[in-house]
């Protein structure tokens, strides 16, 4: 998070305090960069490891990220505003008209992948407020030093490329809850001395960008155990050398040797003399190779290989034990176990999956949050266009776990827990998006 004292960012569009939070912000893209390529499958210990025969790369992040990002917004956010239905009606056209169902499920694998998505509200052609998933990269958020840690301003970065390609200014727009203000400068590190390009009002009540936390922390989900999916490639790719020098074991002659053998051929001079030369014939250990023959000389003689002994059951279980370690501590099950294979009931998969489903519960209830203002923001929108628009307070924000289940099992699990937990909890134990209505 990045913060600054309120007084510091009076007096919009505040260069200097921009300035000085693009800096930060800068500061933090090695980290981002490095979240990418591990999620890219770019690894970088295994990749940039000198001498390296053998590099195996794993996409053991993306696993993460994707499965743990698809269980939470696999299938699509419902709201519901019973007593407000045109209200809604007229809502849910617009975040439709913005395949606000992708920009979810972009946003939350961004904050698996980053430990926070960025979303930016703006007014589309047709007038209306429409969304659009921006990279932690290039955008964040500014909020004041209180407590509250309420939003100053955001900020959008983007280089601007020249007719042939290369890389032109580079130009940051400043948004406030008041109006936006585009900036062009030649680097982002010189963004104090940017010139202004355009300054124009906006109709949101708040800051127009908003950040979607994975956790308090803004961590990404396997970022705590990189250093466990760096042993696991070191190990695999460490296997595979070892095969590899096997094949190219060497050869260990007793009693005798590889002799290079030569033989002679004629050779005509330019005056016509005949003379004689030595030519080598075949190399012994290419010869070797290809017939794969090999005639000792007597019964003292003797050819074995040289090669390193395997204990693969040992490597088998240190490769299992990294393995497991990385999906217990990220709280994100491997579903290619065996467990998963069995014909488990719902509530033994639930026990199963109950780390995830606590994992999941965080990450809900940080992406609710942020969600709840970009209904905010779409509500002051539609307002300011002279159409119906729901409370944003008081819609219902209403998550369904995207897990196979039993429908009958599902339907007995809501039965029993419809008196005990509020209405937005029984969404995760129902086996497909419910009906309008909502669980009985």
């Amino acid at each position: 998070m990045i913060t600054l004292s309120r007084a510091a960012a009076d007096g919009f569009p505040a260069l200097r305090a921009a300035a000085g939070c693009i800096r930060r912000h800068l500061a933090l893209l090695p980290r981002y960069q490095r979240l990418h390529r591990y999620f890219a499958g770019q690894n970088d210990l295994i990749l940039q490891k000198p001498g390296a025969a053998v590099r195996l790369p794993h996409p053991i992040a993306r696993y993460i990220a994707l499965l743990s990002s698809g269980y939470l917004t696999g299938r699509p956010i419902r709201l519901e505003a019973p007593d407000q239905p045109r209200a809604l009606q007229e809502l849910a056209r617009a975040l439709s008209l913005s395949a606000s169902d992708s920009v979810d499920s972009e946003l939350s694998l961004n904050a698996a992948v980053y430990g926070k998505g960025v979303e930016r509200v703006y007014v589309g052609p047709d007038g209306l407020p429409h969304t659009v998933s921006l990279s932690p990269e290039e955008a964040f958020v500014v909020y004041d030093d209180t407590v509250a840690h309420r939003p100053l301003f955001g900020v959008c970065l983007t280089q601007t490329l020249s007719e042939d390609g290369r890389p032109g200014p580079v130009r940051f727009e400043v948004l406030s809850d008041r109006e936006s203000a585009l900036y062009e400068a030649d680097t982002f590190e010189n963004a104090q001395g940017a010139s202004l390009i355009r300054r124009e009002p906006h109709i949101f009540p708040g800051v127009p960008l908003v950040e979607y936390w994975n956790n308090f922390d803004e961590t990404g989900d396997f970022e705590p155990v990189l250093p466990l999916i760096d042993g696991y490639d070191a190990l695999q790719s460490a296997r595979l050398e070892d095969k590899e020098r096997f094949v190219d074991s060497l050869l260990v002659l007793t009693g005798c040797q590889l002799r290079q053998t030569w033989h002679t051929r004629q050779v005509i001079g330019p005056d016509g003399s005949v003379s004689q030369e030595q030519v080598p014939d075949e190399n012994p250990v290419s010869l070797l190779r290809r017939d794969r023959l090999l005639s000792l000389p007597d019964s003292g003689a003797s050819a074995q290989y040289l090669s390193h002994t395997f204990h693969e059951a040992d490597t088998e279980v240190l490769r299992a034990s990294l393995r497991e370690d990385i999906h217990r501590l990220s709280l994100v099950p491997d579903l290619s176990d065996q467990s998963f294979s069995q014909n488990l009931s719902g509530v033994a998969m639930r026990y199963k999956l109950m780390g995830l489903e606590q994992l999941t519960a965080i990450k809900e209830r940080w992406f609710r949050e942020a969600f709840r203002e970009r209904l905010r923001l779409f509500s002051a929108g539609l307002q300011a266009l002279g159409r119906p628009a729901p409370d944003p307070e008081t819609v219902r924000i209403l998550f369904t776990r995207s897990l196979p289940q039993d429908e009958e099992e599902a339907a007995r699990v809501v039965s029993l827990l419809k008196d005990v937990l509020p209405r937005e909890a029984l969404y995760a134990y129902l086996p497909r998006e419910p009906a309008q209505g909502g669980p009985a």
